[in-house]
């Protein structure tokens, strides 16, 4: 009777601390990358983006989450060679198991433009918005927006990949 006490006691306690270590996982801390897919409006024009997304986040207990976030991507507009930036975030991770993730940011864009042997970059002020879902352990899916200075918006789907 006390080993069958004992076993059932030690049972409890182990679902019990694995049920309330499942309630505080945090889905929105450390590194993860990714990719995503999306369209680009400037100047009356718009082109199909494509791009990888990388970065770093701390989920804290209150669930806020603060990070950076770096992309290299492309778009297909004629003579672009590549765009990258980089941005500092800030979210709250919110629902009933804090799988939901709302975030903003503001960073660094630079692009780099090439034809006929002649090379341009420009830089300039990136801003981001988007949503995050976590539907596992280590997967999201994104919905976000880049707005690089006053005239390029760049909505976006993605993945990203935790570890």
């Amino acid at each position: 009777m006390k080993k069958t006490l004992l076993t059932a006691t030690i049972a409890a306690t182990l679902l019990g601390a694995g049920a309330a270590n499942a309630q505080d996982q945090k889905h929105f801390d450390g590194f993860y990358l990714g990719g995503e897919f999306g369209h680009t409006f400037s100047d009356g024009s718009d082109d199909i983006y494509y791009g990888a997304v990388g970065g770093y986040r701390k989920q804290l207990d209150s669930n806020l989450v603060v990070g950076v976030e770096g992309t290299f991507g492309n778009a297909d507009i004629q003579y672009l060679d590549h765009i990258w930036t980089v941005n500092g975030t800030v979210g709250y991770a919110f629902g009933a198991e804090k799988r939901d993730l709302i975030f903003g940011g503001v960073g660094y864009v630079k692009a780099k433009a090439s034809a006929a042997g002649y090379t341009e970059t420009g830089s300039d002020i990136s801003f981001i918005a988007g949503y995050e879902r976590a539907i596992g352990d280590n997967l999201s899916l994104r919905v976000k927006a880049n707005v690089y200075g006053d005239d390029t918006v760049v909505p976006s789907l993605g993945v990203a990949f935790r570890f």
